[in-house]
Formats: C-alpha cells, structure tokens, sequence
C-alpha cells in the first residue's frame, strides 16, 4: 500500500489488501446462513439501513463485531464508529439488551430470542473521521448517483459464526447497476441477492453501483471485467480496455502456471479533486482476490489515467499470486478484531510491487531506462524510512508504532529485497531461476486453502534455493543491517550517472523534489524560493533564486501549516495537466514582479540515475539479461 499526499509534492500508489478467493454457493437454504439487506434507497441523512439476521441461537449472549482491522490496509479502521442505532430485536419487534463493549462490538442478551439487528451505516468519505480511512477501501453513498460499497465498513459478524455462509440483498434505485465478483443468486431493477461462502467472501467482494458505464472481455482463460463511476461522464470504460487487455496478458504470460485467475474486476470510483482533498490527495487501491478498488481523480487526463492504471492495477492482480495462493494461517484466518499479523509483508507488498514493475520490462511494455529509474526512485524513497529496522519484526507489529510509520517502506524497501534476492538467486543458478521461480514453486504447493506457518517460510525457501539466500535473510530481513544496493547494481553492470530523467509534472526538479523550498527572508517571513529547474521552467524563463508567488493567476496565501489545504488546492490541479496545457507562474526576482507563461510539454531533467556501465564484464551483462528479459 504506497499512500501518500499531495502535500508532500509526489503522487505514489498502490494500496493492497490481502483476502482469499470466493465461490459460489450450491445450498441456498440452509438453516446456518446469515441474511443481509441494505436499503440504498431509502437514504437518511447521508446513512443507510442495514439489517441482519442471524440462525438460531443457543446462546443466552453473543457479540456481534464491526470489523476493526482489515488485511491489507495494515492500521486500526474502527469501521464500527461508522455503525448508528444498533437495535437487536426478537421476532415480535421487541427490543433486547445491547451493550456496547467498545466502538466496534455490540455484547446482546437474550440472544436465544434474537430475530434480527438492525442499524445505520454512515459512508466513509465523508462521515466522522472518514478523512482516516483510505478513500479505497472506504464507502460512498451519493443517493441515486452512485454507491461505492466495501462492505467490511457495512456488515459485521457474529462471535464464533465467521465460516457460515451469508445472503446479501441489496434495495437500489432501478438506474444503478451493481458490479462486483461476489456471485450473484437474483438480480432485478431494484432487488440484488448475492451469496458468500463465508464472512471473509463478503468483505472480500466490494460492490460499485452507478450507471452503466463498464467493459467485459475475455483474455488468454481469464475473464476480466472493468467498471468506471466518473462524476463527469468523460471517462467511459471501453477507452481503457485495450491498455487493460495488453497488461493483463502481459502478466499472466509472466506469472505462468502461478496464475490461475478465472476472473478479475476492476471498480474504478472517479473523485472530484475537492472531494479528493478530503483525504489529502489519496489515490490508490485496495485489492481484493478477484477484484479490487480503485480511487483517482476525475479530472486526469486519460494518458495519465491509463498509465496509472497500468501501474497501479499491475500490482493489485499480482496478490493473485500472494497473498492468495501464497499465505500464512494469520492471513488465512484473519482475526478482524483483534491484530495478529504476519512477518511477511516483504513478500504479501514486496514481492508483488517488485513484479510490477518487472514484468513491464519483461514483456517490453517499458523500456530499460525507465526500469532503471523505477528501482533507484525505490531506493531514494526507501532512504526516508528507518532503514535500521527488522522487516520481520516491522511485518509483525506493523499495526503499532514504531512499524505503523514505516509501513509504506514495504513498496520500496520491500520490492528491493526481492530484487537483491533475485538477483542472488539468478546469479547462483547461472540465470536459470529467480525470485519468480520461487514463488511458482511455493503456489504448486500451497494454494488458496493451504496456508503455511508463518514461521515456517524463509527456511523453506532458503532449502530451496541456496545459503547465499539465507545469509541475505538473516542479514537484512530478519536482521537489521542496511543492504549496499550498489554492490547489487553492479552485479548486474549498473552504476550512477546522469540521464534525463521525465518528471510527473512541473511541480518538480527531480522525482523526489519540487523546483522551490520553503525558506525564510530577512523577516523571518517564508516564502517559496526556486532552486532547480527542469526544462519546461527553463523554457519559460524561471531562474534559481525567483521567488515563487503564484500559479495562473492564484496566489499562495500565507506559507504556514494551516493553510496547506489552500496552498494543496493550488498546486493538485497541476498533477492532470496535460502536454497542451497553458499556464504562468508568478514571480518575483530582484524586487520586480513578473508573469511567465507558456505550455506544459513533457518535463524532464537532467538527474543523477542509474545507467548501464559500458565496462561492466560480459557475465554482468548476461545476469542483466536474464533478470529483465527472462
């Protein structure tokens, strides 16, 4: 799950979660299922109706839980402060005693007299504190227009009852159509009944409901779906198939017999950037087995939509690898409530962000160049973490402090692990195995119902592969020591030197870096001062030293912690601009203020990078071509 704001002047992506798959169920009837309904019509006050309806009960007590953490999101959600009214009542409407236990569980009395509960369920984005949750992997509930539905936040479960299946009906407007993986037992204009084998599959299955505006196809033995909500109508789903198409072919030619997918959706949700701003510029995923979320902004190009879609929903499908044919007893038995978490987040993130971005190189879909950069941004990025702690240990304590800050390392420092372990692999193989081998191997022999122990996993793959591989474990996974990614590089005939480097927007000098910096004048007053360059700047005019004042004729109110909101608003806008797109800066330089004006182009300058060494010895070369190209 990379997160991160606008704020801090780059845009990353990719949040995961972890579940299992689902299938269909053959017994409809049974006395042990528990009913579900949400009324998405009868809306109140931005909330709506939801009830449950458990078995039988012997018990004369039972607790009935709102999820407080889910896999993959790796943090306390508390979705049950999103619950309203909870109500347990008997089959003659009478209330029985609810005791509330704490913000997520709800202790009934008189359970043996139980008929149903019923309760209120406000949406995420923009319910109290929903500003916490990631947009993702959260709900909207925009009455008649559209219905975003993860309904780990909606629908809860019964102490000891998580394994039975569960009926999920759903009331919608007759314009709303639902997409989603979670099978379906009756569908009509208004009425949705759908099925899960377990609690697990109805969490595990979100639901989009909007007007019609999605693409089915089927590719290469997988059949894939995608559905896009966009608030202004401009984005429609047939545009993107193709780059969907090319990429998931392209993955699944990758993954080989690891992959075993029959079908994939992707629910596209489309935010304004105002209502994106609620959640501080956060864009991503939230991944799911056979399907997941995923939240941009609306008014994106759609080259840039493509491409981060690409990049985002790449590494989403490869959790069809692992987590869910690869997976420890904490993932598959997830304990909602209660946070006992894996070691193995180097893997469940890092091995799949690794993936992503080598399989592009793979199968050709970027060039070497932009491979090369890819890693060193990981590796800059990396360098903002605690690069001193366990990832073992940071996996399993990844809920609290000091891990939970830590967490979005996994996309960076996780997928250089793999890289490194790659790489040591190829290199004692003579380029006949890798990390990918590695986990094929690991699928045939686990597999979405078979988890392994968790502390079980390194020495298994240690006695697969070679002590090399142990010894890069003991000392940089489970131990603490920092990895020397130069010598790694050099293996492979790489080293640092300059390259002209394009750049996600005109906002920066570099990937990391934004062409100006705070800094304070004489007066102790902080203003925006430029000090780097890229070439869409440089044709403009700007120079090292110009004070920064403004962007198309919007000025930067006071530069100070309570009005980054407003200096954000200025500065998101810039992230969508396309090559064509006309704009100025203001400026001020040697006490004169100017405009500067001009076109965005293609931004790009001139960085240190990683570049391939010309006298790098032949068996460098050949390990370079084994691990992009096989």
């Amino acid at each position: 799950m990379t997160l991160t704001s606008v704020l801090n002047y780059f845009l990353t992506f990719s949040i995961t979660v972890a579940f299992v798959g689902c299938s269909s169920l053959k017994n409809i009837n049974i006395p042990s299922e528990i009913q579900a309904k949400i009324d998405l019509i009868n809306v109140q006050e931005d909330q709506v109706f939801i009830e449950i309806t458990p078995p039988k009960l012997n018990n004369t007590e039972i607790v009935f839980y709102i999820p407080q953490i889910v896999p993959g999101t790796y943090e306390y959600s508390n979705f049950g402060r999103f619950i309203n009214r909870l109500q347990a009542l008997d089959n003659k409407g009478k209330a029985l005693e609810v005791t509330s236990i704490d913000e997520n569980s709800w202790k009934i009395s008189g359970a043996k007299k139980l008929s149903k509960i019923t309760y209120w369920a406000n949406d995420t984005f923009d319910g109290p504190d929903g500003a916490q949750i990631y947009p993702m992997g959260g709900t909207n509930f925009e009455k008649d227009s559209t219905y975003l539905l993860n309904l780990h936040s909606m629908i809860g479960y019964f102490d000891g009852l998580k394994d039975i299946p569960y009926r999920l009906e759903v009331l919608s407007p007759e314009t709303l159509k639902p997409f989603t993986s979670l099978p379906v037992f009756s569908s009509s204009e208004k009425n949705d009944v759908f099925l899960a084998q377990r609690y697990f599959h109805i969490i595990d299955n979100p639901i989009l409901y909007s007007a019609p505006n999605a693409v089915s196809f089927d590719l290469d033995n997988i059949k894939v779906g995608l559905a896009i909500y966009s608030p202004s109508g401009k984005h429609k789903a047939e545009n993107y198939q193709s780059a969907i198409q090319e990429m998931m072919v392209a993955q699944k030619k990758f993954l080989g017999q690891a992959n075993n997918t029959k079908s994939y959706d992707i629910l596209l949700h489309l935010m304004d950037m105002n209502d994106l701003q609620y959640f501080g510029g956060m864009m991503g995923a939230l991944e799911h087995h056979t399907s997941t979320t995923v939240v941009f902004v609306d008014d994106m190009q759609s080259e840039e939509l493509t491409q981060s879609l690409v990049d985002v929903v790449s590494h989403e499908f490869f959790h069809t690898l692992t987590p869910l044919n690869i997976h420890s007893e904490e993932i598959h038995d997830f304990e909602y409530n209660k946070a006992l978490m894996s070691q193995h987040l180097w893997m469940y993130e890092g091995t799949t962000e690794y993936f992503a971005n080598l399989f592009q190189i793979n199968q050709g879909l970027i060039d070497a160049q932009d491979f090369y950069g890819r890693i060193l941004e990981k590796v800059q990025f990396s360098s903002r973490y605690d690069d001193a702690l366990s990832f073992t240990e940071m996996s399993a304590g990844i809920v609290d402090e000091p891990y939970a800050s830590n967490y979005a390392n996994v996309y960076q420092k996780g997928a250089l692990i793999n890289m490194c372990l790659d790489l040591i692999i190829r290199e004692k193989s003579s380029g006949e195995k890798g990390i990918l081998w590695v986990m094929q191997n690991l699928a045939k022999k686990y597999g979405t119902e078979k988890p392994f122990k968790d502390i079980d996993l390194i020495n298994e793959i240690v006695e697969m592969t070679y002590p090399e591989v142990g010894s890069f474990f003991n000392m940089h996974v489970i131990g603490n020591t920092p990895i020397d990614y130069t010598t790694y590089f050099a293996k492979v005939g790489l080293m640092e030197g300059e390259v002209n480097s394009p750049l996600p927007g005109i906002l920066f000098q570099n990937k990391q870096m934004p062409f100006f910096r705070p800094q304070a004048n004489s007066d102790g007053v902080v203003q925006y001062v430029v000090t780097g360059l890229n070439s869409t700047l440089e044709s403009l005019g700007v120079q090292l030293g110009d004070l920064f004042l403004g962007l198309n004729d919007q000025r930067f109110p006071e530069i100070k912690p309570e009005n980054g909101d407003a200096i954000n608003a200025i500065f998101t806008p810039t992230f969508m601009w396309g090559a064509n797109k006309e704009f100025s800066v203001i400026l001020q330089r040697d006490g004169q203020e100017l405009t500067l004006s001009g076109t965005v182009g293609e931004p790009s300058a001139i960085v240190q990078g990683l570049v391939e060494n010309p006298d790098a010895p032949q068996a460098a070369k050949d390990l370079r071509n084994s691990w992009m190209f096989n």
